[in-house]
């Protein structure tokens, strides 16, 4: 294997799904023994540790000291300053709300740039935006989608044509031997988006004396979801445990996995859910459908923002625990379909393809 200098351009270290995605990138390619370097857009408080071989970027000013049309011209400019700099064989580039900038900040410097958009294929972005992907897209080498149906949104919102979908790799949850307790648990950001609102009513509406809810994660409904629990008098079942960077022991004795999302990209917490594995529940967070989970085959599937159809989804596992290990047989089959080695060599192959 010929070894390159790979750039990976992400918004920082700090906790979130595009950050996780590509500093778990950045390892495994300085694993195979090439020359990383991570430049971050922002600033931020480091939560994801680094391979010792690669090198971080972070720049020296602050979003929260500039506005946003000038930090935008000053991230671009110090973006085309690290590639000079870098001269890297290859760019890989995470996310769509920047992503066009930075393939604007490569513009006649000439080096091979891929990227790879992560949020759910029915995010709303502005008309500015939308112009901007539309016009720039086309100038990447290659675009990553992490399901077909993104694929597709991509194609038809930008007419780019050089788009491959890759999904993501799971982080494998190896159980912990401990004893099972009657626990259902979701892991994911306390935003609106992610439907905690209709996993506490669902919860609420069982009336379960004998079960508890954990919720794994931080944002800005927190303090809502908290309200919201308290006026269903089930404070005592429902415990916050707040941004986690290893919930290993609590996946491991809980006996139910839910994630409740209005709208995904590609679900990495449901991913490690299903390598523990857990029985999943799961909405059909986009267009309908889920390319993970096969409803009824490997877990449930739910409408999404539906209260009373997730409640009975829950209900049917708890009743059923023949129907529980059938999943939970079917679900660890994840840990070879999105293996981190597998994955890891797609996106090599794919953004080294051009060399």
């Amino acid at each position: 294997m010929k070894y390159h200098n790979i750039l990976i351009i992400n918004n920082g270290l700090t906790g979130g799904g595009i950050e996780r995605a590509s500093t778990t990138m950045a390892n495994c390619f300085a694993k195979m023994g090439h020359k990383v370097t991570i430049v971050a857009l922002y600033k931020n408080k480091h939560f994801y540790e680094l391979h010792n071989s690669v090198k971080f970027i972070e720049p020296d000013f602050l979003r929260a000291d500039n506005n946003k049309i000038f930090y935008l011209f000053k991230m671009i400019s110090y973006v085309r300053c690290q590639i000079k700099l870098i001269k890297p064989d290859t760019i890989l580039s995470y996310g769509e709300w920047t992503n066009p900038f930075i393939i604007f900040a490569n513009l006649g410097l000439g080096y091979p740039i891929y990227i790879s958009d992560r949020m759910s294929p029915e995010l709303k972005l502005s008309k500015y935006h939308n112009l901007l992907r539309r016009l720039l897209y086309k100038k990447a080498n290659g675009i990553i989608a992490q399901t077909e149906y993104s694929k597709e949104t991509i194609q038809k919102k930008t007419r780019a044509k050089n788009i491959t979908v890759i999904p993501n790799a799971v982080n494998i949850i190896e159980r912990i031997s401990i004893p099972k307790e009657n626990i259902i648990v979701s892991v994911g950001r306390l935003a609106p988006e992610k439907g905690h609102k209709y996993l506490i009513e669902a919860f609420a509406k069982l009336a379960l004396n004998d079960w508890k809810l954990s919720l794994i994660g931080d944002g800005s409904e927190k303090t809502m979801l908290k309200d919201l629990v308290l006026k269903l008098g089930i404070s005592d079942k429902v415990k916050f445990y707040g941004h986690l960077k290893d919930f290993q022991k609590h996946l491991s004795e809980a006996k139910i996995f839910v994630m409740p999302s209005l709208q995904e990209g590609f679900p990495n917490a449901l991913l490690e859910a299903m390598s523990v594995p857990l029985p999943c529940i799961s909405t059909r967070y986009f267009n309908g459908e889920s390319e993970i989970i096969i409803d009824g085959v490997n877990g449930l599937l739910v409408r999404p923002a539906n209260a009373n159809e997730l409640s009975e989804a829950i209900a049917k596992l708890i009743n059923n625990e023949n129907l529980r290990n059938k999943f939970m047989n079917e679900a660890v089959k994840v840990k070879d379909l999105y293996s981190l080695e597998k994955i890891s060599y797609r996106y090599y192959e794919y953004i080294t393809s051009s060399l």
